[in-house]
């Protein structure tokens, strides 16, 4: 068995947004709204269509039925699924950062929210699927981020153990996932909601992926790197 250095997928390893912005834009054309500029949608960008798309009516003042919210997200998940990678890019560093791992003996995994087909789409419009011994989404496992077991199960699908793991993310979920499952964890300072709870949950907080490789995990494990 080996240690897995487990990375959430959208505003930790790939910027999304600015797809996920544009799904949501088609979405607003089509009932005559304006577009949404893509800083508002960046925070709300790791939530998933729906809480995008109730997000935006808010913000226009405007209902959101449950008839139309179900057409709307039909309509946002065919536009995303189709435009998936255009804009899409892994974060500077990061994958300098897996191969850092990879080399000092980490087994490398996605878990995410995002539905499992999706994921491992992104990841292979990107080049990038083969490079993860599993990948698990918000369908993998009977319950999903923040509910532990959608982080140890994808450490087990790895071939991995939790002991010596590590979890990556940008969000409380992620950590907060960590935590119930007493894994280690990073939180990426510049991914799109690390709000003070995430903060102050972290194990340890990065603001660029130059630091991370498996020396550093591996004192995160221990508890000997103290980064705040």
């Amino acid at each position: 068995m080996t240690d897995v250095a487990v990375f959430d997928l959208d505003g930790t390893l790939v910027d999304t947004a600015p797809d996920l912005a544009d799904s949501l834009n088609h979405c607003l054309a089509s009932v005559g709204m304006e577009a949404v500029p893509l800083d508002l949608v960046r925070p709300h960008a790791g939530h998933g269509a729906r809480v995008m798309l109730r997000e935006a009516y808010g913000w226009d003042g405007r209902p959101l039925g449950e008839a139309e919210e179900a057409e709307q997200l039909a309509r946002f998940l065919s536009h995303y699924e189709a435009n998936i990678a255009v804009r899409s890019r892994p974060f500077p560093g990061v994958l300098d950062a897996m191969d850092r791992l990879a080399a000092g003996g980490f087994t490398l995994a996605i878990c995410t929210n995002k539905h499992e087909r999706l994921a491992i789409l992104l990841l292979s419009e990107l080049g990038l699927a083969d490079r993860f011994a599993a990948i698990c989404g918000a369908d993998t496992f009977p319950r999903r981020k923040p509910d532990p077991i959608h982080l140890t199960g994808t450490i087990e699908k790895s071939g991995g153990k939790a002991a010596g793991s590590i979890m990556i993310g940008d969000t409380i979920t992620d950590i907060a996932a960590a935590r119930a499952a007493g894994i280690a964890s990073v939180l990426v300072d510049f991914g799109y909601a690390p709000d003070p709870d995430a903060r102050a949950g972290a194990t340890v907080i990065i603001d660029d992926y130059a630091r991370l490789d498996a020396d550093f995990a591996r004192r995160t494990v221990s508890g000997t790197t103290l980064l705040r």
